[in-house]
């Protein structure tokens, strides 16, 4: 079945565009992205605070799926299909972060004990531990609690969220968006003369 249209491909169910792109197709797979993106944008989105790599995560899970597309049985319901991949890159993106996080406080932990052995490092470390105090006198009773459980306790997601009688994912969001406000207020307390 060859169509040409973008309009064509509209008025078709998924199931037949689906057919389509596993026949050779490729440009109906277009109307399947429009039709799903929202969809796989909310899945990913909710778990990712930031903005950017949600997007990019979203055209990542489209692009998974095209190549997933031969495995699809004639008949299934494509939404819980394509939700799936979008939790699965979801759920690596999520190690990913956890690996760099963890990467991240071995290599602050270096940087702190090579500054605290020279006089400028140790004003500098001062400095910078005198903003955060600053700035994490800004954040609510809640958020605080989630940062001094997070890293002052080293708790997990899931205890914290089990404390503070919530989801992690709900626990990790809310820490992301911390750490992005915490950052920015670091970065204007220290420009400041």
């Amino acid at each position: 079945m060859l169509m040409s249209g973008a309009s064509t491909y509209a008025e078709l169910c998924t199931e037949d565009l689906v057919a389509l792109v596993q026949g050779g197709n490729v440009e109906s797979y277009e109307e399947i992205i429009r039709r799903y993106q929202q969809e796989v944008f909310g899945v990913v989105s909710r778990l990712l605070c930031e903005r950017a790599r949600a997007e990019e995560l979203v055209q990542q899970v489209f692009v998974s799926a095209y190549f997933a597309l031969s495995g699809f049985e004639r008949g299934a319901d494509f939404g819980p299909w394509i939700r799936t991949i979008a939790r699965n890159a979801v759920r690596e993106e999520l190690r990913k972060l956890e690996r760099y996080n963890r990467h991240l406080k071995t290599y602050y932990d270096m940087l702190q004990s090579r500054l605290s052995e020279s006089p400028a490092g140790a004003r500098h470390e001062h400095s910078l531990r005198e903003s955060l105090a600053r700035c994490l006198e800004h954040l609510t009773q809640r958020q605080a609690g989630a940062v001094a459980l997070r890293y002052r306790e080293n708790k997990s997601f899931q205890e914290i969220a089990a404390i503070l009688g919530s989801t992690s994912g709900a626990i990790r969001n809310m820490l992301c968006h911390v750490r992005v406000s915490l950052r920015k207020c670091i970065e204007k307390e220290v420009s400041q003369p």
